[in-house]
């Protein structure tokens, strides 16, 4: 008679395999590779690494932003004293000089300066000269200077507004009023721009400037400002040049276009009134 026993399934006395370790995949995978492509796997692995320990301290680093461009025109120990004072972290840009604060700070690190006095200027004094106390015993000579001097002032911000143009000086030479027709002498004009890095004037902007000047002082004739940029170059020449290149061009572009209007009435009216006609 059957037991109950005997009617169970037999079952396996072997242990079960467990799955390998991942790492010890791993490292039996890496063993089984060749030594290059060892060498390869862990500088990649030491690159990935290396990148996102950067991308961590760079993204923990504050955001620091350029207060103004240039510190030309500034006083730059009362700039930094100033920033000192109030508490406000500053930095300088080695390359283009920019002094750079951090973005949460902009606005603030402005009111302080501008509360004390400090703001950019191009250096150019206008018409505000005129404004200042001349004294009792101010010489003709001394007005009509400080009167060069604002017009000058005044030009060089205008031409210093234009595309491309950074800053820029007048030189303007006015020469006293004769009595005697003879000894009378024109005025003549002296412009300096200074160009940003990699632009340019255009023609048109040259001739722009010169006449600005030439309109601006009394009795001055085009032909007597001069335009020159940093580099030494004299840029009103090469307006001039522009002007006479361009009549050219525009007469020749008539001719042709007088030769091509003949022609094609010459090929309208030949079949009608024959060759020669």
């Amino acid at each position: 008679m059957a037991t109950a026993l005997d009617t169970l399934p037999a079952t396996s006395s072997a242990p079960e395999s467990k799955p390998p370790l991942f790492g010890l995949t791993f490292l039996e995978n890496l063993a089984g590779m060749t030594m290059l492509r060892q060498v390869g796997l862990l500088v990649g692995l030491a690159a990935s690494v290396a990148i996102g320990f950067a991308v961590v301290l760079w993204s923990q680093q504050p955001d620091y932003r350029p207060l103004y461009g240039s510190l030309s025109g500034l006083d730059t120990n009362q700039v930094i004293e100033t920033l000192t004072a109030a508490d406000i972290a500053y930095s300088l840009e080695p390359n283009s000089g920019a002094l750079l604060v951090k973005a949460d700070d902009l606005a603030r690190a402005r009111l302080k300066l501008a509360a004390a006095g400090v703001a950019p200027s191009d250096g150019n004094h206008g018409f505000e000269m005129l404004d200042q106390d001349q004294g009792l015993g101010t010489s003709q000579f001394m007005e009509a200077t400080r009167y060069r001097r604002s017009l000058e002032g005044e030009l060089a911000r205008t031409v210093s507004s234009l595309n491309n143009v950074k800053a820029a000086r007048v030189h303007l030479a006015i020469p006293k009023g004769s009595v005697f027709v003879r000894d009378e002498r024109k005025p003549t004009a002296s412009v300096l721009v200074e160009l940003y890095p990699g632009r340019s004037l255009e023609s048109s902007q040259v001739m722009a400037i010169v006449n600005l000047v030439a309109t601006s002082v009394p009795e001055l004739d085009k032909s007597q400002v001069t335009v020159v940029d940093q580099k030494g170059q004299l840029l009103s020449e090469q307006g001039e040049n522009s002007e006479l290149s361009m009549a050219g061009k525009q007469y020749d572009y008539s001719r042709r276009m007088e030769g091509m209007f003949t022609q094609r009435v010459h090929n309208i009216l030949q079949p009608v009134l024959g060759s020669g006609r």
